[in-house]
C-alpha cells in the first residue's frame, strides 16, 4: 500500500501550529525577543479545546479521505 511517509495533513498539531502562528501573527512583533514572548504566553493560553477539535473521529476520517483523494498530496488540511 503506497503512504504518504510524513504527510502534515494527518497530524493535528500542525493545525494548532497555525492557530500559534497566527495568534502571535496579530500581535505584530517587532523582534526576535517579542517573537519568543508572543509565543510563550499564547502556548500556555492554549486550551484542550484548541487539541481537541482537530482529533474528533470525524475530523480525523475527513483528513484521512482527502489525503486518500488527493493521492497523497496536499489538502485543505
Amino acid at each position: 500500500m503506497d503512504w504518504p511517509a510524513n504527510s502534515p495533513d494527518l497530524n493535528p498539531i500542525e493545525n494548532v501550529w497555525r492557530l500559534l502562528k497566527w495568534r502571535v501573527g496579530k500581535r505584530f512583533p517587532k523582534t526576535a525577543g517579542e517573537v519568543r514572548r508572543f509565543v510563550e504566553e499564547e502556548w500556555v493560553r492554549l486550551r484542550l479545546e484548541d487539541f481537541n477539535k482537530y482529533c474528533k473521529p470525524a475530523c480525523m476520517r475527513a483528513r484521512c479521505q482527502a489525503v486518500i483523494e488527493a493521492g497523497g498530496g496536499h489538502t485543505k488540511w
